[in-house]
């Protein structure tokens, strides 16, 4: 047996009772009047839920007893063994109207002797709350609701602790900020969470959403709220519509915020199971604080599983019974002869948006927006899904035969111990999030051929090129026969590179590039240095530490990098291990002093100082050549501090950082980079606001300028970036594996911070062996 929860603003109608079905056709002699929540309730412990205005120093006696109430009713539940004291009550009492008499709840037969004396304080103090609230005239205050619910009947079999887990794990929602998850656009995944709506409904086996958009900030709750006309060409609308139309399933999930979870959520998220749309229809809706009506899409879901139970039913709850096909009155038209179900207790009239009489009654009269309860039949039909239902636990893939960065190695998995979705935090193995399981699997590196690498780098060149001489910027001052490395840099606007030069520099082809401000006045270098195929295959060269690195467990792993510790919590797409003193800007990095740095790290550190030192002695002999009143005093750079701090990321296949900048005011002037492995792009762009005469487009809402300059980053390659204000005028988007910076301790606010960095920071003597000459 099943009830509705519904708020009423009449004093003769129960919140319990539900309204009789009209006859198809007409509207009801006596319409339910303003229902607040539309959901089938089954027989379970006692759920009470109570709209109640956040409390102010006035009434906050009153609320407290409404707590206290709450928890008795709860308690005195919990210690009645008899049946009876297993039915689930769901109130709703609408805190700006005068609250229904205890007496009225009793009379129904749903409160009994042990909870009587309990709901009838809860009552008395809603009243006393409603007319404080009435008096003092606060009136902006949004509800909140306090609920105790019953435990589930089962637990979910796929669930999830943060959203970024569960869209990494579970091939059928990546919907990192949405709650529709389509391929192709046709509806894969879909998330029911916070942003509930009256006619909403949260069944055993059924389940009725809106979607379509058309939401926008209450200025005065800070809520979102629908303000405007749902679209029907929107991206999710006609999502579900391929959905509906070609009966494809879609998994639903459940965030541990939406109001009408019939039972306590066990978890953050979790996945009911795969539905099918039965019924979708446009609806005109009042929203909450609105003057107006706007028209919204409903969906209603139907378990496609009809005999598989549904975990999420409370406990002590009576189980759905054998599944017969019921149909809801169906009725046609008689302006456009579209035949549509009776859908609201209110009586029959069309839905169908582009017909005259959408929302009219037969005989003309206009339906009451604010009395629409769903008919028994329409919740209670159900529809026989002949389609084979996929498992919503994702097949865990063996990697053999692969090199271990490959995009479906790279996403996350479903711990087969304990269902929890998990992000691929760690580079060389898998492991479950959840603390309560000790799940882990290795995810050994396999070799990468070198054939293999030398294809892909020359591939990549090669559509470089392409794209050099489609701009057709990049003129060689020294001709091609006496340079035979092409310059390897897409100049977009040649206006503001004005100096640059091509060197020689050890076994490297080098070339410097002069980044300016926006008058043109040279703040820094930027220097690239182009390995060949002799110094990549050098004893302890890029070739060999590549293969180092390949066998070598340096720790390398994801780290949180936004609001660390919620449900929400980001992870950096790249993997991190920090050597030397501890990087603790932005995000969070483990670290090791170079004391516990294996010879592959030491190696591509005197690499990176060796690179520094050129870099720098040359480009401040070309600044030397320039007018002072073309040079910011910082463009020269002084060759003291060391690097002390190397950054080693790993990237898998589609990975990428986006633009930023390494300017902490801890930082020294000098970042330099060393590329082993697939080649990558580096390119230059100025910031926000900082005045240049450049084409710019729209990014993220915000006003962003194009790029300047564009490098490749090939295997072997390096780069240095010198002067402190180019990180103050310019942004990064780059791929390295490892990043060599000097973290000035000098400059650290504690005494013990700045000992840390001395310690770790000290590159230790047998280091010296590894100290590089540039071939």
């Amino acid at each position: 047996m099943e009830y509705h929860a519904e708020e009423s603003s009449s004093r003769e109608s129960s919140p319990l009772s539900t309204p009789p079905e009209s006859t198809p056709g007409s509207p009801q002699s006596t319409p339910h009047t303003s229902p607040s929540l539309n959901t089938p309730i089954s027989q379970s412990d006692l759920v009470i839920e109570l709209n109640i205005p956040p409390p102010r120093t006035s009434h906050r006696l009153a609320a407290q007893r409404a707590q206290t109430a709450i928890k008795r009713v709860f308690e005195d539940t919990n210690a009645n063994t008899g049946e009876e004291a297993h039915k689930r009550t769901c109130l709703r009492t609408n805190p700006d109207t005068e609250p229904e008499s205890p007496q009225s709840i009793i009379d129904h037969g749903v409160l009994h002797d042990s909870q009587e004396s309990a709901m009838q304080a809860v009552l008395k103090t809603m009243a006393a709350a409603s007319k404080l609230k009435s008096a003092t005239g606060n009136t902006d205050v949004a509800p909140r609701t306090v609920s105790v619910r019953p435990q589930p009947s089962g637990q979910p079999v796929v669930w999830a602790k943060g959203r970024g887990s569960l869209c990494e794990a579970l091939p059928y929602f990546k919907a990192y900020k949405g709650s529709l998850h389509s391929a192709n656009v046709v509806a894969q995944g879909f998330l029911i969470d916070s942003e509930a709506e009256e006619g909403d409904v949260f069944g055993e086996q059924v389940i009725i959403s809106s979607v379509g958009g058309g939401r926008v900030k209450d200025p005065k709750s800070g809520t979102m709220i629908r303000a405007k006309d749902a679209n029907d060409n929107a991206t999710n609308v006609r999502a579900f519509m391929a959905a509906h139309c070609h009966k494809e399933p879609i998994a639903i999930i459940a965030g541990e915020g939406h109001p009408l979870y019939p039972c306590q959520p066990p978890h953050p998220y979790a996945v009911l199971g795969y539905f099918h749309i039965t019924d979708m229809w446009k609806q005109k809706v009042i929203p909450r604080g609105a003057s107006k009506s706007v028209s919204i899409w409903r969906i209603r879901f139907e378990k496609a599983n009809l005999a598989q139970p549904s975990w999420w039913t409370p406990q002590g709850a009576t189980r759905p019974g054998p599944v017969t096909e019921t149909q809801a009155t169906v009725v046609p038209c008689g302006k456009c002869n579209t035949k549509g179900k009776q859908l609201f207790t209110i009586g029959w009239f069309c839905l169908n948006h582009k017909c005259e009489h959408y929302f009219t009654f037969p005989d003309g009269t206009l339906v009451d927006l604010e009395g629409l309860t769903y008919t028994e039949g329409f919740l209670n039909e159900r529809t026989h899904y002949a389609r084979q239902v996929p498992s919503i636990i994702p097949p865990v893939l063996d990697p053999t035969g692969m090199h271990g960065t490959e995009l479906a190695l790279r996403q996350g998995f479903v711990c087969p111990s304990c269902g929890c979705c998990n992000r691929r935090v760690y580079w060389n193995r898998w492991v479950c999030e959840n603390p309560a399981c000790n799940y882990t699997r290795n995810a050994p590196m396999q070799p990468y051929h070198a054939a293999f690498l030398k294809e892909e780098n020359t591939k990549f060149e090669m559509r470089m090129q392409t794209r050099r001489e489609t701009w057709g910027v990049n003129h060689n001052p020294l001709g091609l026969a006496n340079y035979p490395i092409d310059p390897f840099a897409t100049i977009y606007h040649r206006g503001y590179l004005e100096y640059s030069q091509t060197l020689v520099l050890g076994g490297f082809q080098v070339r410097q590039y002069f980044l300016p401000d926006s008058q043109g006045q040279i703040l820094g270098s930027f220097t690239i240095f182009s390995a060949s195929d002799e110094v990549n295959c050098r004893p302890n060269g890029p070739d060999d530490l590549f293969r180092s690195l390949e066998r070598t467990d340096i720790g390398l792993r994801r780290n949180p990098s936004a609001v660390v510790g919620h449900k929400l919590e980001g992870y950096t797409r790249h993997f991190q291990q920090n050597f030397g003193a501890r990087y603790k800007f932005g995000v969070s990095v483990q670290s090791k002093g170079f004391e516990e740095a294996p010879d592959v790290i030491l190696r591509a550190l005197q690499r990176l100082a060796w690179a520094k030192e050129v870099a720098v002695t040359n480009a401040n002999k070309l600044i030397a050549t320039l007018d002072a009143g073309k040079v910011w005093p910082s463009a020269v750079v002084p060759r003291d501090g060391d690097f002390n701090e190397l950054l080693a990321l790993g990237y898998m296949e589609k990975d990428r950082i986006n633009y930023h900048d390494d300017g902490e005011s801890e930082l020294g002037p000098v970042v330099a980079a060393l590329s082993l492995g697939s080649p990558s792009t580096m390119r230059f762009r100025p910031k926000r606001k900082t005045g240049f005469w450049l084409p710019m487009h729209q990014e993220n809402g915000k006003p962003t300028y194009k790029e300047i300059l564009e490098v490749t980053m090939k295997h072997g390659d390096m780069m240095v970036m010198a002067g402190a204000d180019i990180q103050k005028t310019y942004e990064v988007r780059n791929f390295t594996l490892t990043k060599a910076r000097y973290i000035d301790p000098e400059k650290m606010t504690l005494q013990s911070d700045r000992d840390d960095a001395m310690i770790r920071g000290t590159i230790p003597d047998h280091a010296k062996d590894f100290i590089y000459d540039g071939f």
